[in-house]
């Protein structure tokens, strides 16, 4: 028998805990639950940025301000882009109301959005936020356990200024002639692919456990 995964989004508060089922929530209510606990927790630090990875997901190549994170049979890809977190550029997404779900994000002083495009029977999804963004083609039936870990991450995201703008003035030419833009919106999975093809060679990068905000109950 097929199993069907029922996974809980705990959101702890100071009067006691709340159990939300994301498989019957509106994706933009999932998002915004996460944003509003405000996550500082990380467990993945790089250069000029660190986050968090819920349980289950491991990052499995990085390079620089990019890496690909594991989820049970789905590949995150996150791109970090200190640019335009440095500069503080503004969000210029346009709305595609032709796509399955397109929406802007606002939250405590931070713009993004989520773009979600039905592509070969499977989701293409695009999350931005906090000048990051994450990218997964994946099953339907995974857009909101997807969604929840994307926003756990982007939300996590806390950038260090100091070697951020070291970054910003030693790499000023390497990043210069970077073209992945964290506001534009794909169309199709192969352009993002395509877009990362530059990337193969990723360094190792050693994933510490961490206790979760998850909790993942499997039905048979």
């Amino acid at each position: 028998m097929k199993k069907v995964i029922s996974i809980f989004l705990s959101l702890l508060l100071l009067t006691g805990c709340t159990f939300v089922d994301i498989n019957k929530s509106p994706t933009m209510d999932i998002i915004n639950d996460v944003l509003s606990k405000k996550v500082q927790l990380y467990n993945n630090v790089f250069e000029g940025y660190k986050f968090y990875a819920p349980r289950g997901l491991k990052v499995i190549d990085k390079n620089k301000y990019n890496c690909k994170i594991l989820s049970e049979d789905n590949v995150l890809y996150l791109y970090v882009d200190v640019v335009s977190y440095y500069y503080k550029a503004k969000n210029t997404f346009n709305v595609d109301k032709t796509k399955f779900l397109s929406e802007i994000i606002n939250f405590d002083g931070n713009s993004g959005y989520i773009q979600v495009t039905e592509v070969n029977n499977k989701y293409f999804v695009e999350l931005m936020y906090n000048y990051s963004k994450i990218e997964s083609y994946i099953e339907k039936d995974s857009l909101n356990e997807t969604v929840l870990n994307m926003t756990y991450i982007l939300s996590s995201i806390s950038y260090n200024d100091k070697v951020i703008e070291t970054v910003i003035h030693e790499d000023a030419l390497d990043l210069k002639e970077e073209k992945f833009d964290i506001f534009e919106s794909k169309t199709e999975k192969s352009n993002f692919l395509q877009a990362l093809e530059k990337y193969d060679n990723y360094d190792e990068v050693y994933v510490s456990e961490d206790q979760d905000i998850l909790e993942y109950n499997e039905v048979e």
